[in-house]
């Protein structure tokens, strides 16, 4: 499993997607069931379903509360954004994600990348894969354990994230690709944002 990562910020908001390459059984299977676990009601411009929303929500909002981060509320704006990429990932190059820098949508955001060559993911794996690179992160000082990679755990437990979106796509390999895009509040600032020479 690799983990990259690229900032990039707007005025109006810090987008972070987060993609992952999928394994999908079934493109034409019907969303999954609820899962008794997750009481928090289907969230609305869901992907694959209400049930994935919800478990990318509930996941990455315990995540954040064990490092102390504000919860999450579900954006559909954000889920669409994150929706517009990855699809333009699997229509330009069979979810090429070398071709992200591409991407004529232009949007302003950071972006990490999960790989699995096979099996069939799910958002916890996504999630466990992020949260893995926790004990690399040093959280007085807000940076990674010398020689050691922990940005995309860092994103995930971005204080100022208020809002999260995610979006999902069979591609033409049998695979897929996630991504989870960050938002904060309404008139709020990220400490991460900064501008970008493109």
């Amino acid at each position: 499993m690799q983990a990259y990562l690229t900032t990039m910020s707007s005025s109006t908001y810090l987008t972070i997607l987060s993609l992952l390459a999928l394994s999908v059984a079934d493109s034409a299977s019907p969303p999954s069931a609820p899962s008794a676990a997750i009481a928090a009601p289907p969230p609305r411009g869901a992907p694959r379903g209400p049930a994935t929303a919800a478990q990318f929500l509930s996941l990455i909002n315990d995540a954040r509360a064990d490092a102390g981060a504000p919860p999450l509320s579900w954006n559909a704006t954000v889920a669409q954004r994150a929706k517009l990429h990855v699809s333009w990932l699997r229509d330009s190059g069979g979810c090429d994600l070398k071709q992200t820098s591409r991407d004529p949508i232009r949007l302003q955001m950071s972006m990490t990348w999960y790989q699995r060559p096979s099996g069939r993911p799910s958002p916890a794996d996504a999630v466990a894969t992020w949260l893995a690179e926790r004990p690399w992160y040093d959280r007085a000082a807000d940076a990674c354990v010398a020689g050691k990679a922990c940005g995309t755990y860092k994103i995930l437990v971005t204080q100022e994230w208020r809002q999260l979106g995610c979006a999902m796509v069979t591609c033409p390999s049998g695979g897929g690709l996630a991504a989870c895009g960050y938002r904060v509040g309404p008139g709020g600032k990220s400490s991460q944002s900064r501008e970008l020479p493109y």
